[in-house]
């Protein structure tokens, strides 16, 4: 009879440590429909960026630049660490839409270039500013046309002077920004007292005098934000092809946004909307589902998407990542951003096959949700 009590005791025990586990440690799981937007560059425009160093190092940050903010390209200031370079392709910029800087803890060195590969353009900050010799441009420029052929060399400037031409006669492309007003004065530029320091006119100035070498300059994220939109317009009626924002200074992320929302306005940018479903546990992001086709511009009125939804988990387990790329349609979303090239596409069944943003690249034990289309 004792065996039997303990028995039961035993039984009733497991049965309560059971209900209370499964209470206890019960998962609270949710689907919230949302609409995300996200930016592309538009044909034939360059938008780049200069960020801070802690975006520079961190591979989520970038991606969001990249792959939501429409940053295509990307100014790159290694400071001989090869780990931030890294991290930049790893997150899916090509060395073709990266423009590195020749600068290195303040001194103008380029041999050190060589350690990477071959980028869209090479850059030196000021350099009419600062007055760094002739024969060392000389000599960098050298440097690039020989083992970097085809490759932009850049130049910026925050000054206008007699000198600005022999300079610029170096450079393919020249970008400046100013916040003091610069005025012509008996063959003598001058400035000072910046009572008016809208960039526009100098601008206009450096286009008339400089013409497709002029086609790019910056704008300060943190100076600029009450006049994103003036810029972008003057830029784009002064015919520029590139726009590269400085944030080199940390800002907020609404700053960053103005800016795309501005550029979309201008025609740098295109904006578009995407109904995603995420899935959502204890509260924690977990994976994201995409369930509409990208619309241009704004969310549309009236949209039926709930036979797109696709319930299943794709789980990546061969290590052969090529085996698993997707065409060109629409972006992947939040961790599971990544890239792979153009070109790819893999059929999911014999009606619908997966349409993942150029560049998305899962890896091997990722999982991912994406869109089904026709």
């Amino acid at each position: 009879m004792k065996n039997l009590y303990q028995k039961y005791f035993i039984l009733v025990f497991l049965c309560f440590i059971t209900l209370g586990y499964h209470n206890i440690f019960a998962q609270s799981v949710i689907h919230e429909l949302s609409w995300l937007k996200y930016y592309e560059a538009a044909e034939g425009k360059i938008v780049g960026i200069w960020p801070p160093r802690s975006t520079w190092i961190d591979i989520q940050k970038l991606k969001v630049l990249h792959y939501y903010k429409g940053f295509n390209y990307i100014f790159a200031d290694p400071d001989n660490d090869p780990p931030v370079y890294n991290t930049i392709i790893a997150s899916g910029y090509r060395p073709s839409e990266i423009m590195l800087s020749f600068s290195s803890q303040g001194e103008y060195v380029y041999q050190s270039l060589s350690q990477f590969p071959q980028s869209w353009a090479y850059y030196i900050d000021e350099p009419a500013d600062e007055d760094v010799p002739f024969s060392y441009l000389n000599e960098a420029k050298q440097f690039v046309n020989t083992n970097f052929p085809g490759s932009h060399i850049v130049m910026s400037g925050y000054k206008r002077n007699s000198q600005l031409t022999n300079y610029a006669s170096i450079f393919d492309d020249i970008m400046f920004s100013s916040y003091d007003h610069w005025w012509i004065f008996l063959g003598i530029w001058l400035s000072c007292c910046p009572v008016d320091p809208d960039q526009r006119s100098d601008w206009t100035d450096m286009k008339n005098l400089f013409g497709s070498k002029f086609s790019m300059t910056w704008i300060g994220a943190h100076k600029d934000l009450s006049d994103y939109d003036e810029l972008l317009g003057h830029a784009q009626n002064l015919g520029l092809s590139k726009i590269w924002l400085y944030q080199f200074s940390e800002v907020p992320d609404q700053n960053i946004e103005e800016f795309c929302s501005k550029a979309a306005e201008h025609y740098f940018l295109k904006a578009y909307y995407q109904q995603v479903r995420d899935k959502k546990v204890n509260g924690q992001f977990v994976s994201r589902q995409f369930v509409s086709f990208p619309y241009p511009s704004s969310i549309p009125i009236n949209y039926d998407h709930a036979n797109l939804i696709f319930n299943n988990d794709i789980v990546i387990n061969n290590h052969r990542v090529d085996d698993y790329y997707a065409a060109n349609s629409i972006i992947a979303g939040g961790q599971f951003s990544f890239i792979i090239p153009e070109g790819k596409s893999a059929t999911f069944n014999t009606q619908n096959y997966i349409q993942l943003k150029p560049g998305f690249h899962a890896t091997a034990g990722s999982i991912f949700r994406a869109f089904i289309g026709d």
